[in-house]
């Protein structure tokens, strides 16, 4: 199994010894590069200028002063090579090919730069002729071991696990001191789901050069991930005061700030990036993003077409791109985006969510039913979900079930967030899990399977042998939480989700631990872990629709309110619950006319909704002119539910304070 082969991937590990293109013999070849030239005194003097200005991390200015060096002396071979190696540094894998090339015409062996050859060709993509350079086995010894974290990478490339963690171990044999190396081994970690493992290879790297780019820069997406987009900027800013013009790192943060809604600053950040790279993707398609969120979808069209289709196949750009033609009204072009971004993210809600809407709004109704049936069928489906189901249900005269769909919307019937169900059948998923016992792609299917049945005890006994044998995958955690919060043991639901946090504070953990925490009474400690995630994620909608719903709770309505606009701005006018917090928090502020405006929205997004029908009735209640039309209301919601106690005794209220006033009039 992946997550278990990487686990033994520690400095602990014995090396593993590859195939004879990564011997253990010294290489008879020079140990230093033999010169056509010596270089004359102008180059040796920007060559000296450029070593400067790469030992203070400034590789765009040593670029430049190997360009003056190689002018003043076009036949200086250590000019050509360390010319390359910037540019591998800037990313640039064509041109440090062409220098090599330069170099080797004026005399250099090959074999003194195969490492450098093979880095170059990974990095324009070209995974097979880097391997062969990276395996020959002429490659002279103290390069070997950048050789083996090279071919690490394209192992990556070629997706060949095995081979990528075969060359980490080799390379920890010869060069365990390198950075570079332990951020390699930190991403591969990262990618096999052990984000605890990965976490402590990142640290040694900033450990052992804390000025290193590219460690500092993947704590912090490392930070993203785990905790949130508030840990990263501390440390890209820190990097980035160490060089302000590294484009990898300017992207991150870019992307960071946009996330977070700060998006004046990561428009300025983006600008940079193409003013330093005028043909960065990234910095475009962040650019897209702005305007297609501000409904300018011509203008994130033509932002698109500036990245050249080099990232077409990013989740997030397909994501965007399905937005614009949405936007623009194109649905079937949108429904073939987010078609190709739920192939390769199968289990996006959003993704889901959007092609249904795309497929109804083209007339393809059925199809949108297809698309939601395995959301609907299970417990955590949204409301807009439901909604959105019962209206393409009714769109191919499925009345009956589009009636049940629509009630279930209406009541907020959504049940809790738990593991997808699949299609295969338990017996199949069982006999898989049994003949591939130590593999999560099996058995995990298999635990959920047994969940969504209500076999918890046998879900919860699979689930913990897969959390001990996988404690740095923040997904195994997970499933022992949502069995033993099924069963009701909300201890062991605890301690599984506090691991989880520790590995990765994400939405779902997140959700999940209010969700117990609630559960057992401890609404304190809840309000707390909700402070606590969105300290780094302030622009996380489900965080701040929490955070608005526990303000309505205690009764700070002002706050409540301010929260709950600044969603509605987000959202739009189709969240019924929303528009019911605000009619909510607005009448409890006195302030009737705009509590019954946004209540009168509420209703007609869910008429059926005995939520929006009781805060509805209780605004125009409050407003004293329309009794008549709020008690009728609140009627509605006890008649949708009547165990409800809350509803039944507003009602009476309101009954008798009509009564006493007619009473008063009377007499």
């Amino acid at each position: 199994m992946v997550l278990r082969f990487v686990q033994k991937l520690r400095v602990r590990s014995k090396p593993v010894i590859l195939a004879a293109g990564l011997g253990l013999g010294v290489i008879g070849v020079p140990t230093a590069i033999y010169a056509a030239s010596e270089g004359n005194s102008d180059a040796r003097e920007a060559f000296a200028n450029a070593e400067k200005f790469r030992a203070n991390h400034d590789v765009r200015s040593a670029r430049i002063e190997l360009m003056n060096a190689i002018k003043a002396d076009p036949e200086w071979i250590d000019a050509r090579v360390a010319q390359a190696e910037v540019l591998l540094d800037l990313h640039d894998g064509i041109g440090a090919e062409a220098e090599l090339d330069h170099a080797v015409d004026i005399g250099l062996d090959p074999a003194a730069v195969r490492h450098l050859y093979g880095h170059a060709l990974s990095l324009q993509g070209k995974a097979q002729k880097a391997r062969d350079q990276l395996l020959a086995d002429d490659i002279p010894a103290q390069h070997q071991g950048y050789a083996a974290r090279i071919m690490g990478r394209v192992a990556l490339q070629m997706g060949d696990e095995q081979l990528a963690g075969q060359s980490f171990n080799r390379a920890m044999q010869l060069d365990p001191r390198n950075p570079d190396l332990w951020v390699d081994i930190a991403r591969f970690r990262a990618d096999a789901g052990d984000q605890a493992g990965a976490t402590n290879a990142v640290d040694k790297a900033v450990k052992l050069d804390p000025d290193n780019l590219r460690a500092l820069q993947y704590r912090g997406e490392l930070l993203r991930f785990q905790f949130g987009l508030g840990a990263a900027l501390p440390w890209f800013e820190r990097a980035l005061e160490i060089d302000p013009n590294d484009v990898p790192l300017l992207t991150e943060y870019a992307a960071t700030l946009g996330d977070m809604g700060r998006m004046t600053k990561m428009l300025t950040v983006a600008r940079k990036i193409i003013a330093l790279d005028g043909r960065n993707p990234r910095a475009f398609f962040m650019q897209a993003v702005l305007a297609a969120r501000a409904g300018q979808y011509g203008l994130a069209r033509r932002l698109m077409l500036q990245t050249e289709g080099r990232i077409d196949n990013v989740p997030a750009v397909l994501l965007v791109q399905g937005i614009i033609e949405h936007g623009e009204g194109n649905y079937n072009a949108a429904a073939d985006k987010f078609r190709r971004l739920l192939s390769v993210q199968p289990d996006n809600r959003q993704a889901q969510n959007l092609l249904a809407r795309s497929l109804y709004l083209a007339g393809s109704a059925f199809d949108a039913v297809e698309v939601l049936k395995p959301q609907v069928n299970r417990s955590g489906a949204d409301p807009y979900t439901l909604w959105l189901t019962g209206r393409a249900l009714e769109a191919i005269d499925e009345r009956e079930q589009a009636a049940g769909v629509m009630n279930r919307a209406a009541v907020h019937d959504t049940g809790q967030a738990a593991a997808i169900a699949g299609e295969t059948p338990l017996a199949v998923l069982s006999a898989e899990a049994r003949r591939n016992a130590n593999d999560a792609r099996a058995v995990v299917p298999y635990i959920r399977a047994l969940y969504n049945a209500g076999d918890y005890a046998a879900a919860f006994t699979e689930a913990k042998r897969l959390q001990l044998d996988n404690p740095g995958a923040s997904a195994a955690h997970l499933l022992v939480a949502d069995v033993a919060n099924a069963m009701g043991d909300f201890d062991e639901a605890l301690d599984a989700l506090e691991k989880a946090r520790s590995i990765r504070f994400s939405e779902p953990v997140m959700l999940r631990l209010i969700e117990v925490l609630r559960s057992r009474g401890s609404m304190q400690q809840s309000a707390e872990v909700l402070a606590q995630y969105l300290n780094y994620n302030p622009s996380n909608i489900a965080g701040l629709r929490w955070m608005a719903y526990a303000h309505l709770e205690t009764g700070n309505w002002s706050v409540a309110a301010r929260l709950l606009e600044k969603l509605r701005q987000r959202i739009g006018e189709n969240d019924a619950l929303i528009l019911a917090g605000l009619t909510q928090a607005y009448t409890g502020m006195g302030q009737t006319e705009k509590a019954i405006s946004a209540g009168r929205a509420a209703y007609r997004v869910q008429p059926s909704s005995p939520v929006v029908s009781h805060l509805y009735g209780l605004a125009l209640m409050a407003d004293g002119k329309r009794a008549q039309d709020a008690i009728a209301l609140l009627e509605k919601a006890v008649a949708i539910m009547p165990e409800n106690p809350a509803y039944r005794q507003s009602l009476k209220r309101a009954r008798a304070s009509l009564g006493a006033s007619r009473s008063k009039v009377t007499s």
